[in-house]
């Protein structure tokens, strides 16, 4: 399998050569004390297992837009990755076509990308879409740059629609996607202030359930969720089949009592505000808060003390410094009571009654990477007795990220420090520190670029482990 698959390669790269496309081929080494430290793993778009390999390779093909087409144009990429060692793997980060018409672009596949207003260079993780998981498949229509919406260019608009595929989880099958922004931008880009402001939603819903149950609320055995034209309008909306119907959480036939009730699927995203500096000399200063919403408490503002805020600092010589502090300890509280909006709380992010596995795409986190899975890291939770693989127990966290980018002569020089107060969950409360810190450096010698990384966790959340990265790379 693995010759097919260098044959593959080798192919790849004789058409890139051919077509003069972009082409880029890397190996790499990764080896680690315990299992594989945070900051090598996280927000790797599930290319890192947390289980060390000894080896692995990457190749990447992708056609271009044409800069010289005025009308429509169009690209495709595609990204083989092979994981060889303890966890054997491969995977596909990146299989995409693409096609943009003025400022419209519309891709299927898989494709990186990263949701949610950041320094996307800096960030320890934007809050709901953040580059940790493998890539979702999905059809996408969007606007991808801030694109003028008046005549004197002051207000801008980007944004998104789009419909994926979550595939199998363990208490779903089949589950949908539903994804949708819209940001503006005030200021035209040559002012030296812009502000920033707009918001994204997800929605896991449709599918049915690994094995039919009875629900507990209305009584009805559970054989699907709703996936028709009607639901996926009610997920675009978010209003419930209750109030479409006017029916109570226990009267609407085949439907759970918490989809009749309250809304078709499990939703979240995050309301971000921003602004942009330009000061003298090409130096700009980006400052961001990401809020959170699940279940209504953002509405209250009962959990607006919990969010993701950021400054960074960009100057000469590609330099740039990052200053994060991510909190989601709060949640509204520790008590839900619908009925009482001071109560609404117990927000228990990336969690759902119905969607067990959570805000997961193939066992990795889709939001940032420091709420993650109980099968990432088990030992945190030594007294845990029913097990559910993939469910977020720790997500309530307090973090410090600082990330510097520089250069030293021809090297580029990454230096990153992410400290975390973990506190678990609210039915299962833990208070364990960490401390991650790695340092990258990457430099080229004749066509080949070198990238070794170097990283350790200490503290009381991970295990203590120190591991390196070392990969080669070449663009053909």
């Amino acid at each position: 399998m693995y010759k097919s698959l260098l044959l593959f390669f080798v192919c790849l790269t004789a058409l890139g050569q051919k077509q003069k496309y972009v082409l880029t081929s890397k190996v790499g080494t990764l080896l680690s004390t315990d299992q594989t430290p945070f900051l090598l793993r996280s927000n790797q778009y599930g290319l890192v297992p947390v289980k060390p390999n000894l080896f692995y390779l990457n190749t990447s093909l992708n056609k271009p837009y044409d800069s010289t087409e005025k009308t429509i144009n169009y690209g495709y990429g595609i990204e083989p990755h092979i994981n060889l060692g303890a966890n054997s793997q491969i995977l596909l980060p990146e299989i995409y076509v693409k096609g943009k018409w003025k400022a419209i672009e519309v891709y299927v596949g898989r494709r990186r990308e990263i949701q949610g207003y950041v320094d996307t260079l800096g960030t320890m993780g934007s809050f709901i879409w953040s580059g940790n998981a493998l890539p979702v498949p999905k059809i996408d229509i969007g606007i991808r740059e801030f694109t003028p919406i008046t005549k004197n260019g002051i207000l801008a608009l980007k944004g998104n629609f789009a419909h994926g595929w979550l595939g199998n989880g363990d208490s779903v099958k089949n589950v949908l996607l539903h994804q949708k922004s819209l940001y503006f931008r005030l200021g035209k880009p040559a002012w030296k202030v812009r502000v920033i402001g707009g918001f994204n939603h997800q929605a896991q819903w449709g599918g049915k359930p690994a094995v039919p149950f009875k629900d507990e609320i209305s009584g009805q055995y559970i054989t699907t969720y709703g996936s028709n034209f009607k639901d996926f309008i009610r997920v675009f909306t978010g209003k419930s089949i209750g109030k479409d119907t006017g029916l109570g959480w226990d009267e609407v036939e085949g439907v759970a009592g918490n989809e009749a009730g309250n809304r078709i699927g499990n939703h979240l995203g995050s309301v971000d505000l921003g602004m942009e500096i330009d000061l003298a000399s090409n130096a700009t200063i980006k400052i961001y808060r990401q809020s959170f919403y699940e279940d209504g408490s953002l509405f209250y503002l009962n959990n607006i003390s919990d969010g993701l805020t950021g400054i960074s600092f960009s100057g000469k010589n590609h330099f740039r410094i990052t200053f994060e502090y991510l909190k989601t300890a709060h949640q509204g509280g520790s008590i839900y009571y619908g009925n009482i909006p001071e109560l609404r709380g117990g927000d228990n992010y990336f969690n759902n009654g119905i969607y067990k596995d959570g805000w997961t795409y193939r066992g990795s986190t889709i939001g940032t990477p420091l709420l993650n899975p109980y099968h990432e890291n088990p030992d945190a939770f030594p007294t845990l007795k029913r097990i559910n693989h993939n469910y977020i127990y720790n997500n309530r966290v307090q973090a410090v990220n600082i990330k510097a980018i520089y250069w030293i002569k021809d090297i580029s020089m990454i230096t990153q420090l992410v400290h975390s107060k973990n506190l678990g969950h609210y039915v299962l409360p833990i208070n364990k520190n960490a401390v991650s810190i790695m340092q990258a450096v990457k430099f080229k010698f004749k066509e080949y670029i070198f990238s070794p990384r170097l990283a350790i966790d200490a503290g009381g959340y991970y295990p203590t482990s120190l591991g390196v990265d070392f990969s080669v790379t070449r663009n053909w």
